[in-house]
C-alpha cells in the first residue's frame, strides 16, 4: 500500500505541531528555561534538541522527590542526564548528589580492611561528632574529640584505651573514619564477634587467616574490650595473639571498653585463688598499656 504525499505532509504537520506544544511546556520548567537563558539557544537549536530535552525531563522526574541512593528506582542508580551545549545540545550520564556521596563512601569503605561491626558505623564523621559535643556542651567528649583530631594530624605509634561514657565506640568509629578519609588503612573489630567467629572456625584454616587479618592492619579498633565471653583461649590464644604482633610491629591500636586497666585485670583473671591466672591476666593489661593510654569519659 503506497502511502501518499499528501498524508506525509499531514503527519510532519502533526508532528511540528506536538513538538511545538511540548517545547512550550518544556521551556516553563526553571531548570530547562535557565539552560536555553545560559546557551542562548535559538528556536532552531531547541527544535533539533527537543528529544534531548524529553528525555532530560523524562530522567529527572524520579529524582523531584529522592532523598538518597537508597530511594532511587533507576536501573543506573544514582546517575543523571545532564545537558551541555557547544554549536549543538549534548546529552550525557553522570553521578548526581548521591551517587557521588555512595562513590565517596565506597571508596572510604574499600580502606576499611576489616569491619565486623556496621557500614554506619564505618561512615560516622569525627568532624560531626564534635560538632555534637559542642551543640551539648558535653565537656568530656570536646576534649576527646579535640584529643582524637590532633592524633588524627599526626599519628603516633600509641593509641588510645577509651573507657565509659556511652558514645565511645561511635566517637572511636570516627576517629578511625577520619584516618581513612586521609588515606589511612584501618580496621574495626568488636572483640566479643571476633571471638565467637573465631571459636565458629575451628577445624578450618579460617580462624588463623582470621586473627592474622586482625593483627596485620595498619590502624586497629578493639571495640567492647573485656565484653567477651574470657577464658584462658580467648585470653591467651587470641587476644594475646593480636596484642604481641601489633607491640611487635608498632602498629597504632585502639580500644574502647566499660572498664578501665585495672577493671580489666580483674576481669582477665579466670580463677582468682590462682597464682598463675592472676599473672596472665596482669600480663593482658600489661601488653594494653604498651599499646594504648587509658582515656576515662563519663
Amino acid at each position: 500500500m503506497m502511502i501518499k504525499a499528501g498524508q506525509i505532509l499531514s503527519f510532519d504537520k502533526e508532528l511540528e505541531n506536538t513538538r511545538n506544544q511540548s517545547l512550550q511546556e518544556l521551556i516553563k520548567r526553571q531548570d530547562i528555561r535557565e539552560f536555553v537563558e545560559k546557551n542562548h539557544l535559538t528556536k532552531k537549536a531547541l527544535e533539533d534538541a527537543w528529544v534531548d530535552l524529553l528525555a532530560y525531563v523524562d530522567d529527572h522526574e524520579p529524582c523531584l522527590h529522592c532523598h538518597g541512593i537508597n530511594e532511587c528506582p533507576k536501573m543506573n542508580k544514582g546517575q543523571q542526564i545532564t545537558l551541555s551545549y557547544e554549536t549543538y545540545v549534548h546529552r550525557d550520564v553522570k553521578s548526581c548528589q548521591y551517587g557521588l556521596e555512595k562513590h565517596e563512601n565506597d571508596q572510604l569503605l574499600s580502606r576499611f580492611h576489616y569491619n565486623n561491626m556496621s557500614t554506619r558505623l564505618a561512615l560516622i564523621s569525627l568532624k560531626d561528632m564534635a560538632a555534637e559535643a559542642m551543640n551539648k556542651k558535653d565537656a568530656s567528649m570536646m576534649i576527646l574529640t579535640k584529643q582524637l583530631i590532633e592524633y588524627v594530624n599526626r599519628p603516633q605509634t600509641k593509641g588510645f584505651l577509651v573507657c565509659g561514657g556511652p558514645n565511645r565506640t561511635r566517637i572511636m568509629a570516627g576517629m578511625m573514619n577520619e584516618l581513612a578519609r586521609r588515606g589511612y588503612e584501618v580496621g574495626l573489630c568488636h572483640v566479643p564477634t571476633l571471638m565467637a567467629d573465631v571459636k565458629a572456625s575451628f577445624n578450618s584454616n579460617e580462624d588463623t587467616s582470621l586473627v592474622d587479618l586482625v593483627k596485620n592492619i595498619p590502624y586497629l579498633l578493639l571495640d567492647s574490650v573485656g565484653e567477651e565471653n574470657v577464658t584462658n583461649w580467648s585470653r591467651d590464644e587470641v587476644l594475646a595473639m593480636i596484642l604481641d604482633y601489633r607491640i611487635l610491629n608498632e602498629l597504632p591500636t585502639f580500644m574502647t571498653s566499660a572498664y578501665g586497666f585495672e577493671d580489666l585485670e580483674t576481669i582477665y583473671t579466670n580463677k582468682y585463688n590462682d597464682k598463675r591466672e592472676q599473672l596472665r591476666a596482669k600480663n593482658i593489661v600489661s601488653k594494653m598499656k604498651a599499646l594504648c593510654c587509658e582515656i576515662i569519659i563519663d
